[in-house]
């Protein structure tokens, strides 16, 4: 079961460490997604976010603290669907945010899971305990 726990964090971690990546790859570009959402400072909400994606994400992998990231990645993750894909596109666009959200919200889920479960023995969150 350890080893599951731990496939499973590498799982979901790997949503935000590329997302992270990207955003931090393409500040300019992010920021103009951002900006086209209505968002304030697009360029330091880019920065922002792609730091806090891939800093939790790193948490996560590791187990560590892993039940205040996984809480802290599951409020983003709902936060962030809904003001980038609530309503948006339309036709197939539409369709895509709609899978897009409903992503988010289940790996949300899973999130929770570890927020209340822990890591497993696996983790560095067990090795301190």
């Amino acid at each position: 079961m350890a080893a599951i726990l731990l496939i499973g964090r590498v799982l979901i971690a790997l949503m935000f460490l590329a997302s992270g990546y990207t955003a931090l790859s393409d500040i300019d570009g992010t920021a103009a997604y951002f900006a086209g959402l209505g968002m304030p400072l697009p360029t330091l909400v880019t920065i922002g976010t792609g730091l806090f994606e891939i800093i939790a994400g790193l948490f996560l992998v590791a187990g560590f603290q892993t039940r205040l990231a996984a809480a802290a990645l599951a409020a983003f993750s709902v936060a962030a669907t809904f003001l980038g894909h609530y309503g948006q596109g339309e036709g197939a666009m539409a369709f895509m945010h709609t899978q897009m959200l409903l992503k988010d919200i289940a790996v949300a889920g899973g999130l929770l899971a570890f927020a209340v479960y822990g890591a497993g023995t696996l983790s560095m969150d067990a090795r301190r305990s």
